[in-house]
């Protein structure tokens, strides 16, 4: 799918061009060409963004075909688990902001910025890997914690685990072969783990004046290009099934029918300014209504 090449080259293509500028150029010209690794950065994150699609079932006409494309290209991303991440991710849409809502529990402990960026989201990925350890080689859950089969579920696990080991042997070969790699992927992952750290908090971190924000969408282009359309995340709020690559034509929908009217405040339209939600000034707010759209 296009999406899929979107986001490989978007990881790929600025991390080649660095590692080939350190092998050939000048420490002044490595500095000048370090926002390569910003946009490779953006490109990894982006591989955690296809696995949240493919277990929302967007990324094929197959949910378990979806799944798997999921996995195959999340675990990209070093010890991210997409699979432990939605057993999480399913009772986020199901209890948004509520105590029942595991994002709520995890990420509103965390009130500094510096406990945002260092412990959040350290903290989630453990968690989502000891879930997929669990599932992967734990006893079947019954029910099933995903709107699949607990068999299902299990092997989807267990393949997450093969993907990360096998990615990271390949990470690790080539790493080995090929210099300025180490360097570049390094600072990719860098980037890339800051971006998801302050991600949730740009989503759901509110001022206390604000009433019921079910969560927030960012929508500069920039943003949009950055994110593949993830960024317009209440809208995936009120419409879970549709793909992220689309839900910018959502957003112009509601625009065009008055719904943002008077809510302004659920929308951020500076690509700098979002960042400012990973302060303490903003705090991730709970008591939210259940999502429902319009």
């Amino acid at each position: 799918m296009l999406i899929i090449v979107y986001a490989l080259s978007l990881y790929l293509l600025p991390l080649a061009l660095f590692v080939w500028v350190v092998n050939t150029s000048s420490v002044f010209w490595v500095l000048v060409c370090s926002p390569l690794v910003v946009l490779a950065g953006y490109g990894l994150f982006l591989q955690a963004i296809l696995g949240h699609e493919g277990f929302h079932f967007n990324l094929s006409a197959n949910p378990l075909h979806s799944c798997y494309l999921g996995i195959a290209t999340s675990s990209l991303l070093p010890g991210f688990c997409v699979t432990g991440y939605f057993v999480d991710h399913w009772q986020h849409h199901r209890y948004s902001n509520s105590e029942k809502d595991p994002d709520y529990r995890l990420f509103s402990r965390y009130h500094t910025l510096a406990s945002r960026i260092m412990l959040s989201r350290l903290v989630a990925t453990l968690r989502y890997l000891q879930a997929t350890w669990r599932l992967a080689f734990g006893p079947l859950n019954t029910p099933s914690p995903l709107p699949l089969s607990a068999i299902e579920v299990q092997r989807l696990a267990r393949c997450n685990i093969a993907c990360q080991a096998g990615w990271l042997s390949l990470y690790g070969l080539v790493i080995w072969r090929i210099d300025g790699l180490l360097l570049g992927f390094s600072l990719s992952l860098a980037v890339a783990f800051l971006i998801s750290a302050v991600n949730a908090y740009q989503e759901h971190a509110f001022e206390a004046g604000h009433q019921q924000p079910p969560a927030r969408s960012r929508t500069s282009r920039v943003n949009t290009w950055l994110h593949a359309g993830s960024n317009f995340h209440l809208e995936h709020h009120f419409y879970p099934a549709v793909p992220c690559w689309r839900l910018p034509q959502v957003h112009r929908h509601l625009l065009d029918a008055g719904w943002y009217a008077g809510r302004q405040y659920l929308l951020e339209k500076r690509f700098v300014r979002s960042f400012r939600y990973a302060c303490s000034r903003h705090p991730y707010r709970g008591n939210t209504l259940n999502d429902k759209h319009p």
